[in-house]
């Protein structure tokens, strides 16, 4: 089984042209009445097909032959069980992919400075000002403004790029990892036990010594090992080959740590 999620695009230009509208409150407040502006990150949590069955709430176990099978009577099993990651639900929630993500936010940031650049405005910092502004505030020598503008604005954090989340490194930002039992097979738990035990033979024959002949009786000890196969539906991950991985417990990703999930650099680093 995989555990290829599907990827959705997530939009961060409004996220980008609010930020900068705010900035630009610094140089000219907003008018009476005006609408007010919030800079909010787009909702970064997705609900997906679950990536253990795909999206089909069970999954179908078909037992291969592990040694288990000879003398046995009847066809190797078959199983249909509910899905053991989504509990039959269909679908997970988690946060985006973060590798898509960064590819998100690449080609937004992208887009958000060629239209700036486009409109002649100039860039202070992260952010971007009309050009007949900033040639006033030039004038003026006014640093401390510009300086503002650019603080409200912000700079990314250098951990989460924008985003506020970091992938998990446990699972590398997958949400699942590998089956931790050594001795799952395709999601059947496969264990060999081998008895050795000993049996005493007895036995009777002929003895010759001193031109005498008599018979004679005795016994043997006679040491074999037994092996069995034992072939069960995996305990650890009930079958489908992965579990959540125990860290985000299959989110793939959690709040930044560097920036506590804000998305934009403190100072300081």
């Amino acid at each position: 089984m995989t555990t290829a999620c599907m990827i959705i695009a997530v939009s961060f230009l409004p996220f980008f042209e609010a930020k900068n509208t705010v900035a630009n409150y610094i140089v000219e407040p907003p008018g009476e009445g005006a609408e007010r502006v919030d800079a909010v990150r787009p909702d970064l949590t997705v609900t997906e097909k679950c990536p253990a069955c795909m999206g089909k709430g069970e999954i179908t176990l078909e037992e291969q032959d592990f040694g288990q099978a000879t003398g046995r009577l009847g066809g190797l099993r078959k199983k249909h069980l509910k899905c053991p990651v989504c509990k039959g639900a269909k679908k997970m929630e988690a946060y985006a992919s973060p590798s898509s993500l960064a590819i998100d936010v690449t080609r937004d940031r992208e887009k958000f400075q060629s239209e700036h650049l486009s409109k002649g405005d100039v860039p202070v910092g992260e952010a971007f000002i009309p050009r007949e502004k900033y040639e006033e505030l030039t004038e003026r020598k006014d640093k401390e403004r510009l300086k503002l503008v650019k603080e409200t604005f912000g700079q990314p954090c250098r951990t989460c790029n924008w985003t506020g989340i970091e992938p998990c490194k446990k699972c590398d930002g997958n949400g699942f990892i590998k089956c931790p039992n050594d001795d799952c097979k395709g999601g059947w738990a496969v264990t060999k036990t081998t008895t050795s035990y000993s049996r005493t033979k007895s036995g009777g024959g002929l003895n010759g010594g001193s031109g005498n002949w008599r018979s004679s009786s005795g016994s043997r000890s006679i040491k074999r090992k037994e092996e069995k196969v034992s072939v069960n539906v995996c305990p650890d991950c009930g079958g489908a080959t992965t579990v959540p991985c125990p860290v985000c417990l299959g989110r793939r990703a959690a709040p930044c740590r560097k920036c506590n999930g804000v998305g934009s650099r403190k100072k300081g680093y």
